[in-house]
């Protein structure tokens, strides 16, 4: 499908104290995540016809968040980053917590992906490495 006319800017949301690094839909569109220099990662949703801050999960990285990623179910959210860490956001209690913490890379993980499935996650990282996640954490994902 081909779209006509022009895009126009909806607004700029614009919370992070530092760089935004990433931005990622979950699967429906109706959220949006971005991840920052500034170690959060926030949560986006429409009300009205205004986009606002839902949320916003720290503590889980003590550096740089690089990627995030949605869980092809949407109830997870992977984020990387600049600590050679991955954490997974579990949000079917209805608030988001870090439910596990990947660790084994060298240095920072530069990016996270779900597997269409859900139940396997890549990482890879600036020690030239790339891994493959599995096993009972990864498996409750899907």
């Amino acid at each position: 499908m081909m779209m006509s006319g022009k895009l126009e800017k909806v607004q700029t949301l614009s919370d992070h104290q530092e760089r935004v690094w990433n931005i990622a839909w979950n699967p429906t569109g109706t959220l949006l995540a971005s991840c920052s220099s500034d170690k959060t990662i926030r949560i986006w949703g429409k009300e009205g016809d205004k986009w606002i801050c839902k949320t916003v999960l720290q503590d889980g990285h003590t550096r740089t968040i690089r990627r995030v990623a949605w869980s092809p179910c949407a109830n997870f959210l992977a984020s990387s980053s600049f600590d050679a860490t991955t954490c997974i956001w579990d949000r079917r209690g209805g608030e988001f917590e870090c439910t596990a913490t990947l660790e084994g890379h060298e240095n920072e993980v530069k990016c996270v992906a779900w597997a269409p499935s859900g139940n396997l996650l890549a990482t890879c990282s600036r020690d030239k490495s790339v891994w493959i996640w599995e096993g009972k954490t990864i498996y409750l994902l899907s």
